[in-house]
């Protein structure tokens, strides 16, 4: 068990934000440096109510600097080797997946506490969240949740901060035959308890010879994925994370802890799935309906020609343009699009659909026809395309491919840009398709896509008949996502690389689709009409809601729900757009 100690931070970090002028009668979220920020006395009260479960910050990365606690050579091996592993992070309290940058485990680096929070509550039951949730409204210091850290936008991190890491609250429970899943289409409910991840649970889906939609990545925490709509490799088949959602077991800002269902606070039943995680409540529990064990058709697929060519560009505009004939004939998972591979001479469209309950055969007539047009010297190409695919029987999805997938590697610095594209924007003319997907997708960059929408999310069983999902899914074929990345350290590279994502390659998909919107959880956080991107028409519902469940602002990340009622100051040296955003953090004012 960590020890209880005063919290040090780097003063001039905080006092840089405390410079900014504020009016005497705003109200704003104490930082460290701050004549209202709790006392001593105040923190050794909190800690003795959470049976000393209250941890001041002590970096992963610090056993790699000297006279820091924990230093050793085996330490620090043992860091660097797990810096990329992100069940590692989620086992610590207080590093994150991405951008964790305070104190990398690099002896040259610099390394302080200030991009961390305050202090942490290892929770551990509901009563634990209570004590945080009811110290933070009573002190106004500010909130955040860490499940397993996984999250690209930073809504997780923030200095000064009091955070509650809920990955210890633990357990799974498969209720066979449960009528509130039976009554919309499932077979089975399964309790899953905020600190899990994905491959505890399907784990368990597997034991009980049960089909669960979850994340693509088993190392993902339930929190943050879910309450933010949550796609899934199946969710073309039964609809979004968010849709499964019978009940939800929360404790709302103004302490209390609540079961939360249609019938039980049915408006805050709608607004947690899908409207946002660190927003409404902290998650204790989540209740989600199963389906049967599914056998299913993979089909694994290569398309190779010369790098960064127009015969390149044009096969991936066609490609895009049988996404939605792919996915009403049952196809659906992910391609990754490679424009040049490894400098290589070589661009490469690569990726895996599956196929539930049909054949090996049945796949092929589907994939086929595509197939043939690519491989057999279309009108549009000048260079010869090569690959094809194959198919494999899977006797169960849970078991052939969750339990056997390996993890994204983290610990990087970058951010994500992301658009939904429905079956207008999918359609447009090959040489239009054709020269927005390569201003999106310059060398040396990536493109990730995820057919994970069409019917299944169109069609959901929802139980109360709606949810807060961002109408965009509702029309939705293919969500593309468009990383980017940069060297640890390097203000000067995160400039030019976060300024060219917003402002250039993500308008490319976004031209696209004028109307449609990003995917909350793998959007870029600084999109200045946040509001209608992440949300869509239920913004305004959500807004209100926010004000009804958190009318004193316990629950504050950007870009979330009730961002814009208060005002955010960070470093001078930081461009604007950043202050607020993961360890950047700020000071938080009232307007």
């Amino acid at each position: 068990m960590r020890i209880f100690i005063p919290f040090l931070f780097n003063s001039a970090l905080y006092l840089n934000w405390a410079s900014a002028a504020t009016n005497p009668s705003q109200h704003c979220k104490p930082l460290p440096s701050s004549p209202n920020w709790p006392s001593l006395e105040q923190w050794h009260a909190l800690n003795e109510s959470l049976s000393g479960q209250l941890h001041a910050p002590i970096p992963a990365g610090t056993v790699c600097h000297a006279g820091q606690p924990g230093y050793t050579n085996t330490s620090c091996t043992i860091a660097k080797t797990q810096w990329g592993n992100s069940s590692w992070h989620a086992n610590n309290p207080w590093s994150t997946d991405y951008n964790d940058d305070t104190c990398l485990p690099d002896p040259i680096a610099p390394c302080s506490t200030a991009g961390y929070p305050a202090y942490v509550v290892e929770a551990l039951a509901a009563s634990d969240v209570q004590e945080a949730v009811n110290f933070a409204r009573q002190t106004g210091v500010r909130l955040i949740v860490k499940g397993t850290g996984h999250d690209w936008p930073g809504r997780s991190s923030g200095p000064g901060a009091l955070s509650i890491w809920t990955h210890r609250i633990r357990g799974i429970n498969v209720t066979h035959n449960d009528p509130r899943a039976v009554a919309y289409g499932g077979v089975a409910s399964v309790k899953i308890a905020a600190g899990m991840q994905w491959r505890d649970i399907y784990q368990q889906a597997a034991a009980h010879n049960l089909t669960i939609v979850g994340g693509g990545d088993v190392n993902v925490g339930i929190g943050g994925w879910i309450l933010g709509g949550g796609h899934s490799p199946i969710s073309s088949r039964f609809g979004l994370g968010a849709d499964q959602v019978l009940e939800l077991e929360v404790v709302t800002a103004d302490g209390k802890h609540r079961i939360v269902n249609e019938n039980s606070y049915p408006d805050l039943f709608w607004a947690l799935r899908g409207g946002g995680g660190s927003t409404y409540a902290v998650l204790l529990s989540v209740t989600v309906k199963a389906y049967p064990r599914m056998p299913t058709t993979a089909y694994v697929f290569s398309y190779n020609t010369t790098a960064n060519s127009d015969t390149f560009w044009s096969l991936l505009a066609y490609f895009h343009q049988q996404l939605p004939m792919l996915s009403d004939s049952g196809a659906m998972g992910y391609y990754f699009v490679e424009p040049t591979v490894n400098s290589t001479a070589v661009g490469m469209i690569a990726g895996g659909w599956f196929f539930p309950e049909k054949t090996t055969d049945q796949a092929k007539a589907i994939v086929s026809p595509m197939e043939k047009v690519i491989l057999s010297y279309p009108s549009w190409a000048k260079d010869p395309i090569v690959g094809g695919g194959f198919p494999e029987e899977m006797d169960d999805f849970t078991t052939s491919f969750c339990l056997a997938a390996e993890p994204q590697s983290v610990g990087v610095d970058g951010r994500l840009g992301s658009w939904i594209l429905d079956k207008k924007a999918l359609s447009k003319p090959l040489d239009t398709l054709k020269t927005q997907l390569k201003k999106s997708t310059p060398t040396p960059w990536m493109l990730l896509g995820h057919l994970v929408a069409g019917k299944g999310v169109r069609d959901a069983k929802i139980p109360g008949g709606s949810n807060a999902v961002s109408p965009h899914w509702r029309s939705a074929y293919s969500h593309i996502v468009i990383p980017r990345s940069w060297p640890y350290l390097n203000a000067t590279d995160k400039a030019a690389v976060t300024t060219s994502l917003r402002n250039e390659a993500n308008e490319a998909l976004r031209e696209l689709a004028p109307t449609s919107g990003a995917y909350m959880n793998e959007a870029d956080p600084t999109i200045s009409d946040w509001q209608e991107v992440l949300y869509g028409d239920h913004y305004p519902r959500l807004l209100e809601l926010k004000k009804k469940w958190d009318p004193e602002g316990v629950f504050w990340c950007k870009p979330c729900v009730g961002n814009e009622l208060w005002e955010v100051t960070g470093p001078s040296s930081m461009d604007k757009v950043e202050w607020g955003i993961g360890q950047t953090g700020g000071k938080i004012c009232r307007k």
